[in-house]
């Protein structure tokens, strides 16, 4: 008689990603991460010496690296059936937690467990996990049926009520895709955060349950689950991405939120300082002032919510594409693997929908306060302009003046005899004066009136 409180070799794997170089971090904040990636296999023991061994690892270039070589995968320590697998997919790191509880010899080894020791198998997994992870995290849970007549539905929502992993957890709300490769039975199920929830609140579970006579031993149909980690370690990377990515961007548009009203009262005060009697150069510069810096600020948050919708997008499609390649490399076909596809679509419309719209609405208070600053450098041109015309004018005329008081000077005193006292003196120059000031005034006139038609 069946049983779906059992399974043979019950086992938990946590895929756990940090990330290992952000856009603009600097050495010393890569190498941080390094090390607090490097504490979940080691623990604080680890050495500084250690880390740079590790380090050379990266060094190779590919988009897949084991960052323990030949070696593989750390094991956990004596009695306890378990290890983990650290590996770098480009900027990501990743690792693999696998737990199977305490060793027993050979004999005992395939014998049914109870369900219920899942939930003390991923209370060891998580708790290596420390610090938590900076991207995310996924779980799967295996097994194989101990009889024919095993129901693999009831087993699964057993395996799932005995984790504890998601509050409240529901099997029909967090159900999301189901479906057979490899002669396993799958069942995806996933809670994701909110708008303003946080990375930790992203619940990922993936069980995987084989059938009782497969007419193979369950070394064989173990091993085929084995080469499928390195698949979902990539597959589980890009899904942890988008979602790390989307709650990413829901802060930045909070803050981005904030602007438009700083925005719209610049462009507000605009016409009355245009259309003022006195235009006031002074206040208008420092209107500009202001809104440079709201540009500024608000043009880089722009661009990090443009990059986080890049980010969505990028592993959105490679997660798509690994898919296919599972299906194809180990099962039947492309679409072998396809009923995993439904998170993809769930992305799709939920999270590329929604930062593609953010950032229109978004830009395009940033094009409106461009199009202010503009206007705003225009007319202070203009006013500077003026400015500057007006004491050219000045100027000129000044000019004019005084060189013709002292034509005229010179001329009028070289047509008189030399004055006999020096009454003659100053009446010569009282009327050069006299002449360059008139004809100062003259050439205001003039100059003002053809810039005035040149305008």
């Amino acid at each position: 008689m069946s049983n779906e409180n059992k399974l043979i070799y019950p086992t938990v794997d946590l895929f756990v990603y940090d990330l290992a170089q952000g856009m603009g971090q600097d050495e010393e904040k890569i190498s941080q991460n390094r090390q607090l990636f490097w504490q979940k296999i080691y623990g604080d023991k680890i050495s500084a010496t250690q880390l740079e061994q590790l380090k050379q690892a990266e060094t190779e270039t590919a988009d897949y690296i084991e960052l323990l070589g030949d070696k593989q995968v750390e094991k956990f320590e004596f009695n306890l059936d378990g290890y983990s697998y650290p590996v770098k997919l480009n900027d990501t790191y990743a690792a693999l937690f696998n737990f199977s509880g305490v060793e027993v010899d050979e004999y005992n080894k395939f014998k049914p467990k109870e369900i219920d020791c899942l939930e003390s198998l991923k209370k060891e997994v998580i708790s290596r996990v420390n610090p938590s992870a900076t991207i995310g995290q996924s779980l799967l849970v295996s097994g194989q049926l101990t009889a024919n007549d095993q129901d693999a539905l009831k087993t699964a929502q057993t395996c799932y009520s005995q984790l504890n992993l998601v509050p409240n957890a529901k099997w029909e709300r967090d159900l999301k895709a189901d479906g057979q490769f490899l002669g396993a039975d799958f069942y995806e199920l996933w809670l994701p955060p909110g708008d303003m929830g946080n990375i930790g609140q992203n619940y990922h579970v993936l069980i995987c349950l084989f059938p009782h006579n497969s007419g193979e031993s369950f070394d064989v149909t173990k091993e085929k689950l084995t080469k499928l980690y390195p698949h979902f370690l990539q597959l589980f990377a890009y899904r942890n991405k988008v979602i790390w990515a989307y709650t990413q961007s829901r802060p930045l548009k909070a803050e981005l939120k904030g602007y438009p009203e700083k925005i719209q009262q610049i462009v507000d005060r605009l016409p009355a300082q245009v259309n003022a009697p006195k235009i006031d150069l002074k206040e208008l510069q420092q209107s500009l002032v202001n809104s440079r810096t709201i540009f500024s600020v608000y043009a880089n948050q722009i661009s990090r919510l443009g990059e986080k919708e890049n980010t969505i997008k990028t592993n959105l499609k490679n997660y798509d594409k690994r898919l296919k390649t599972i299906g194809e490399k180990m099962g039947s076909g492309p679409k072998a693997f396809k009923f995993m596809k439904s998170f993809s679509d769930f992305a799709q419309e939920r999270y590329v929908w929604q930062v593609e719209a953010d950032n229109r609405s978004l830009s395009a208070e940033l094009r409106l306060l461009e199009n202010a600053i503009q206007t705003i450098e225009g007319i202070s041109e203009i006013e500077r302009a003026k400015s500057d015309h007006a004491l050219n004018v000045t100027i000129a005329a000044a000019g004019v003046g005084i060189a013709t008081s002292g034509v005229a000077a010179s001329v009028y005193a070289g047509q008189i005899k030399p004055p006999q006292n020096p009454i003659d003196a100053k009446v010569v120059f009282g009327l050069s004066m006299g002449v360059g000031f008139v004809l100062s005034v003259l050439s205001a006139i003039v100059l003002i009136a053809i810039g005035k038609k040149w305008r």
